[in-house]
């Protein structure tokens, strides 16, 4: 009677284990993409929204300015002051192209040179599009 294995079935085991890993490498990087397109596209979702609300709640115009290293909200007036700053999607690994880098929200809530502005957030495969609109809308696309 013997025990243990032998190297040929070592060695089956092994291809059998490389072959499945090369097959689902490729997935589970795009899932990675995915994940990290959809978490920035959520952050800029957010920061979108609560920038609005500010400027509606406040009574004051906003400007938001889109980066890639940052995303940044300020109330104008006499002198500007930042509200509110969070980090921009390049800290996920995610490109983000914006047709106007710089928009502006009115009191009422509708935007100042918004109309159309096209944000796209991208890594990989995939990729993400939000749109705003002039009534201070904004769409996202998948």
């Amino acid at each position: 009677m013997r025990r243990g294995v032998t190297l040929l079935e070592v060695v089956t085991v092994l291809a059998v284990v490389g072959m499945v890993l090369v097959i689902t490498a490729p997935r589970l990087a795009s899932w990675k993409d995915r994940l990290a397109v959809e978490r920035a596209t959520g952050e800029i979702v957010s920061f979108y929204w609560q920038a609005r609300t500010s400027a509606i709640f406040r009574g004051t115009r906003v400007r938001l300015a889109f980066g890639s290293d940052s995303l940044q909200a300020s109330f104008e007036g006499v002198t500007d002051s930042v509200f509110l700053t969070r980090p921009g999607p390049s800290r996920h690994g995610v490109s983000l192209t914006v047709s106007r880098p710089v928009i502006r929200v009115y009191a009422n809530g509708f935007g100042f040179g918004a109309a159309n502005t096209k944000i796209v957030l991208r890594r990989g495969v995939a990729a993400e599009s939000l749109t705003t609109s002039r009534l201070g809308r904004l769409k996202r696309w998948n």
